[in-house]
């Protein structure tokens, strides 16, 4: 090795041994300056600002601002939006079995205290627009048809009837029944139909004239003490019902559900003139007490009743469907009207998808 070598080498092996040490370098290497841009001068600021950037090659197109992602371009469904209503459904669920619980451990109190925190919550979460109002309506009429089954079975809500405590509604005892047609009344019925005005479509048929044939004879006595007894509530009945805009010919109903009796319960513990069950009552402010049920209360109860009624037109658009969805509940006649097809009572009626009690 000659001496320039061995010079150049020990410069390089200094060079070495301060970067490794770190003894005093403060500034940066040209190896490290070499990767930034040269600062520019201060009289080529103004330049620089005042130059137009070079034009953008289109020449090549990013493929990626056309190229949408698969994903993207599909239409997933979305999760179906949950309410509070939802969230008080599952509150309501839980709180029934807590009950049925409690009712297979012999607490009847608690089991009752249960059921009834269930159905307000139901009520409740009613008010607060379920996601699925179908599902809710499913889950409200099965709750209440299981709590009624068990109140029967072993808590009391038969003990009522059996003390005498309340009239049974008159045509209770028929609702299963059908009557033969007596074809001499059928003329006569059709003139006295087409006579008559009304605010409904009145239909002549086989069921409508077994009814007439048994209310004319046997069940005479029925549709009398009925007349008689509404004479009292008659004028009341009337001004509310054309307050609430439904038709006058509705007071039947009252005939129909409880024979005019205030106090009337059915064997469904449904109550009062126009038999309110609990929940339904409660739903249209007919409250109660330990010692006060707003059911039994005619002036109260034709007012919930009006209400309701109004309510289940507006959902069906029929007199006579509203009149069914009132005796069995509105799930149950749009679940018939979506199984069908048709939104005709005499069609559902004739093809079996309305309870025979709601048709008769």
């Amino acid at each position: 090795m000659d001496i320039r070598t061995k010079t150049l080498y020990s410069f390089f092996a200094i060079g070495v041994v301060l970067a490794s040490t770190g003894c005093g370098v403060n500034q940066q290497t040209k190896f490290q300056m070499s990767f930034l841009p040269p600062a520019p001068h201060p009289t080529d600021v103004a330049a620089i600002a005042d130059s137009t950037p070079p034009p953008v090659s289109v020449a090549q197109p990013n493929l990626y601002i056309h190229d949408v992602p698969a994903f993207l371009l599909a239409n997933p469904q979305l999760p179906e939006r949950k309410t509070q209503g939802d969230a008080l459904l599952l509150r309501a669920d839980q709180t029934f079995r807590r009950g049925r619980r409690a009712y297979q451990a012999n607490d009847v109190v608690r089991a009752r205290r249960e059921f009834d925190a269930a159905i307000d919550l139901m009520l409740e979460a009613s008010e607060l627009n379920p996601a699925d109002r179908l599902e809710y309506d499913r889950r409200l009429d099965e709750m209440v048809d299981a709590i009624h089954k068990l109140d029967l079975a072993g808590m009391g809500a038969s003990a009522a009837v059996e003390e005498g405590k309340f009239e049974k509604a008159p045509l209770e005892d028929i609702l299963q029944m059908t009557f033969p047609v007596d074809p001499k009344i059928k003329d006569r019925v059709k003139e006295q139909v087409t006579a008559t005005v009304s605010q409904l479509p009145l239909s002549v048929n086989d069921t409508v004239l077994g009814y007439i044939n048994y209310f004319s004879k046997r069940g005479h006595g029925t549709i009398v003490a009925g007349i008689q007894r509404s004479g009292k509530y008659r004028p009341m009945i009337q001004r509310i019902l054309d307050e609430e805009g439904v038709p006058q010919e509705l007071i039947h109903l009252a005939q129909a559900e409880s024979g005019f009796i205030p106090r009337a319960i059915s064997r469904k513990a449904a109550g009062g003139m126009w038999q309110f069950l609990l929940w339904r009552g409660n739903e249209y402010g007919l409250r109660q007490t330990r010692y006060t049920d707003d059911r039994m209360d005619p002036e109260k109860a034709t007012r919930a009743a009006a209400k309701h009624l109004h309510d289940l037109y507006n959902q069906f658009g029929d007199w006579y469907l509203a009149i069914a969805a009132y005796n069995c509940g509105p799930g149950v006649v749009e679940k018939a009207v979506e199984r069908t097809g048709f939104a005709d009572f005499w069609e559902l009626r004739a093809r079996g998808v309305l309870p025979a009690e709601t048709t008769n």
